[in-house]
């Protein structure tokens, strides 16, 4: 854009993931000036990744020929728990040297402006509520599915956390009490089971099982090439294996969503992340899941639909989060 936006204030907003980590810059109405993806960096002792946020958004205020005067706040999405009102990073299992780190004390003390802290999920919950496809309703549920499954939900226009920041942590509901351990220690949670470890596993086990698939041809005896993304493709495919797995996720998460219902009577239910893309074999599956089991709710199967921000979701909510604080504060 020429002009830097002509003279707008700007939000800088990142959203920090793993493997990589988006920065853009954006206006008030959401329009992203400019936006880059980069490499995280990893340490197991110095948070290179908050270092390598703070040059990326120096680096786009130059691109973007934004005048420092001009950047108002910084949002910041952690895939992982935080406290928003200490701004200290809880735990962030892929990046584990960012446990414990004052990351808005920093990030403030780097850009002299106020910075905002948010879970990753709420991120991309709020990105879909204010510029996607929920943009047209007040109240709904998000899951992103992916390495996890994260979560959210908004109630009368504001996506809310509750005071110890789990509220919307659908990933661990127990969809199955007798099912494999989770990352959090308990068994049975969604994302147990419909994360990418949970469904690598059970297509694993169809195959070990004798069951006949192209993902054989495709992966071999080297298992660790068996992706969710590589049996979605075969599911589509009509490979039968793989149409079971991708079944099976969605009986899951299907399952899941009743309890979301019945405990946040939603207006919407927006899916997101790679698993997603599954397309309407995974659709089909939840809504007819939902469809039979959530009949008290009266909730019509044909709002639960795909996410519309796609891997952009956690920035522009980065980025809302850190405007709508700003007015909050009486700060904008």
């Amino acid at each position: 854009m020429s002009a830097g936006g002509k003279g707008k204030s700007v939000v800088a907003a990142v959203d920090l993931g793993g493997t990589t980590f988006t920065v853009g810059m954006l206006d008030r109405a959401g329009e992203a000036l400019t936006s880059a993806s980069y490499d995280t960096p990893r340490s197991h002792e110095e948070p290179l990744a908050l270092g390598a946020a703070v040059a990326a958004v120096q680096g786009l205020l130059e691109k973007a020929a934004v005048k420092p005067e001009r950047l108002v706040a910084v949002g910041l999405g952690i895939p992982g728990p935080v406290d928003p009102e200490t701004g200290v990073i809880k735990q962030c299992p892929n990046l584990p040297e960012l446990d414990g780190i004052a990351a808005v004390e920093m990030l403030e003390g780097e850009f002299g402006v106020p910075v905002f802290l948010g879970n990753d999920a709420f991120c991309a919950t709020l990105a879909e509520l204010r510029y996607g496809a929920g943009r047209d309703v007040e109240n709904l549920v998000m899951l992103t599915l992916g390495t996890g499954v994260g979560g959210g939900i908004a109630l009368d226009n504001k996506v809310r956390r509750g005071p110890r920041q789990i509220m919307g942590e659908v990933g661990h509901l127990i969809v199955d009490p007798n099912g494999p351990k989770c990352g959090c220690g308990n068994h049975g949670c969604l994302e147990a089971i419909v994360g990418r470890d949970g469904i690598v596993d059970r297509a694993l086990r169809l195959l070990e099982q004798g069951r006949k698939s192209i993902l054989e041809d495709q992966v071999g005896s080297d298992h660790d090439k068996l992706t969710p993304k590589l049996i979605a493709e075969a599911a589509q495919a009509g490979d039968e294996l793989a149409r079971q797995v991708v079944q099976d996720t969605g009986y899951y998460v299907g399952v899941a969503l009743c309890d979301c219902i019945v405990l946040t009577d939603p207006d919407l239910i927006l899916i997101g992340g790679g698993i997603a893309a599954a397309g309407d074999l995974l659709f089909d599956t939840i809504r007819r899941t939902v469809r039979h089991r959530s009949r008290i709710s009266g909730f019509d199967v044909a709002k639960i639909i795909p996410a519309e921000l796609g891997n952009k979701a956690g920035m522009y909510g980065a980025a809302a989060m850190a405007w709508e604080e700003l007015e909050e504060g009486g700060s904008a």
